[in-house]
């Protein structure tokens, strides 16, 4: 692939010694050349530009205040007289930092730095994405004797009993040997929370939200105090309609 360039640097020298460089490497192309932030950013609002050679102390603007400046800045190496600015540079994910007088050696090291860095990059969008698993719309339990498969759908809510968890459903009620915890990992969270120690619900279910309780078929389900705040937000705030007066 090949990797568009902008050189921005104050200095004439500077910028005519790595626009030279650019040229001399076959997978990099010399888009622009600017001597202020100010330039620089005129010609990032007209072009793609996949790579900024820039220069750090610039007036005006320095080139770490212009990358900062920036919603989606492309990749940059940095380019100074000074080594003190390294650490900064390096926290606003530079590919590379290149201390002047730049040698062409070092120059083509932070360039294949670029394109190993963008090669990563197109190889990773090119991927499939994995499918996401389903959720499994039913589980079995085994009461009486019997495995007996329970619809997702169908459950009101779950209520726990020593070692044993009643399962209400629409049509029935279960008695099993399973615990909360062990239901509250395996139900999808979208779909059931845990709303007390001892009751899980189906939130498509509750029909009511009052205060401390939740209301499902006729059931009044306690909520503890402290989860409250976070059933109103899951139940009610993002899904809350207003009558206009």
């Amino acid at each position: 692939m090949t990797i568009k360039c902008l050189v921005v640097d104050d200095e004439p020298v500077a910028r005519k010694g790595l626009a030279g460089y650019v040229q001399q490497v076959p997978f990099l192309s010399l888009e622009g050349i600017c001597k202020s932030a100010v330039e620089a950013n005129d010609v990032l609002h007209r072009e793609k530009i996949d790579l900024l050679f820039l220069d750090i102390q610039m007036p005006d603007l320095t080139g770490i205040e212009f990358v900062r400046s920036l919603e989606n800045p492309p990749a940059v190496i940095f380019t100074t007289a000074y080594r003190d600015y390294a650490i900064e540079g390096f926290e606003l994910n530079a590919l590379d930092y290149l201390v002047k007088p730049i040698s062409f050696q070092r120059f083509l090291k932070a360039a294949n730095k670029a394109q190993s860095f963008f090669e990563m990059q197109r190889q990773n969008l090119a991927k499939p994405a994995e499918p996401v698993p389903a959720s499994p719309e039913f589980f079995f339990i085994k009461c009486d004797g019997q495995f007996i498969k329970i619809k997702l759908a169908d459950v009101l809510y779950f209520e726990s009993e020593k070692d044993y968890v009643f399962i209400y459903t629409e049509q029935k009620r279960y008695l099993t040997l399973l615990s909360l915890k062990q239901l509250e990992r395996e139900l999808p969270p979208d779909r059931f929370l845990r709303v007390h120690r001892s009751f899980l619900v189906s939130l498509e279910k509750v029909e009511l939200v009052d205060g401390s309780n939740l209301v499902i078929k006729g059931k009044q389900i306690p909520v503890s105090r402290s989860l409250q705040d976070t059933i109103f937000n899951t139940l009610i705030a993002g899904r809350l309609w207003k009558r206009e007066l």
